[in-house]
């Protein structure tokens, strides 16, 4: 059976670790293709909370390990919540990491660009499932560290070629008219499976929108020439007009970048119980 989701992101806990030196400090960590926002602290108990973002996918994931933090569960993860300073709750999926230096590890996902606002407005962070919570974090200077988060994409996405009069005060990014879970058919996403080799495949798109919202062109990351995945992930897509256009200041609409990835995970179909079995 192949399972596809698209816009799945997890975690690496080693490049995690690795980053876990400046305690008590926000650190931006820019990778290509990648932003994180993570700070570790060693007191009064050892913690870990991070954000991680792929530029223009407009969804985020959040970290979080600590000491009471729950260790192992489902692996297609379990109902939890994130929450700012006791407020209403963001639900989100729980998936186990494994452990970092400061605990057992946890990402929630997916959130969309609004919890970044709750987010920077926040002195503290909890994290549990839906009967408790399981950790909290005091996130001090958190609008300080999500601005810095928020220019990590903006860069990315001015390196793509983005135009910079969406990034002005009083200008827009373009927004998305549908998700992008839809914006491939099963149809296609299977036939983009079927010229994917190996058990699990990841990929990441990014496509130039025009001053109408349609897309204008569109590439993976990555993609060797000629490509296959590339077309059968791109061509549905080019001249569809799919979101808000990007705006500079002035209101006038201006070129745009965005990003989407499709995730391929085949799994083994269990036998059924009266099955013959091979002799």
């Amino acid at each position: 059976m192949i399972r596809i989701a698209s816009n799945a992101i997890l975690f690496a806990l080693v490049p995690l670790s690795a980053q876990a030196q400046g305690a008590g400090k926000w650190e931006v960590k820019v990778a290509p293709a990648e932003c994180s926002l993570v700070r570790v602290v060693q007191t009064p108990v050892p913690a870990l909370l991070a954000v991680r973002t792929v530029p223009g996918t407009d969804e985020f994931i959040v970290l979080a390990s600590g000491r009471d933090v729950p260790e192992g569960g489902k692996p297609e993860g379990f109902p939890a919540r994130l929450s700012f300073d006791g407020g209403k709750p963001i639900n989100a999926t729980a998936t186990p990491l494994g452990k970092l230096a400061a605990g057992p590890a946890l990402q929630l996902a997916p959130f969309k660009p609004a919890m970044l606002g709750a987010f920077a407005a926040a002195r503290t962070v909890s994290v549990g499932s839906t009967s408790r919570s399981f950790a909290s974090f005091d996130v001090p200077r958190a609008g300080e560290a999500i601005a810095a988060l928020r220019k990590c994409i903006d860069d990315q996405l001015l390196e793509w070629g983005a135009d910079p009069a969406q990034f002005a005060p009083g200008g827009t990014r373009p927004v998305a008219i549908k998700d992008r879970d839809d914006w491939l058919t099963n149809d296609q996403l299977l036939k983009l499976a079927g010229a994917s080799s190996g058990t699990n495949a990841d990929y990441l798109f990014r496509v130039t929108i025009a001053p109408n919202g349609a897309i204008i062109s569109c590439k993976r990351e990555e993609a060797p020439a000629n490509d296959p995945i590339e077309k059968l992930g791109c061509d549905p897509l080019v001249a569809q007009k799919l979101f808000t256009p990007a705006k500079n200041p002035a209101g006038a609409p201006v070129k745009g970048i965005a990003a989407f990835r499709v995730t391929l995970i085949r799994q083994a179909m269990a036998t059924p119980p009266n099955a013959a079995q091979p002799r």
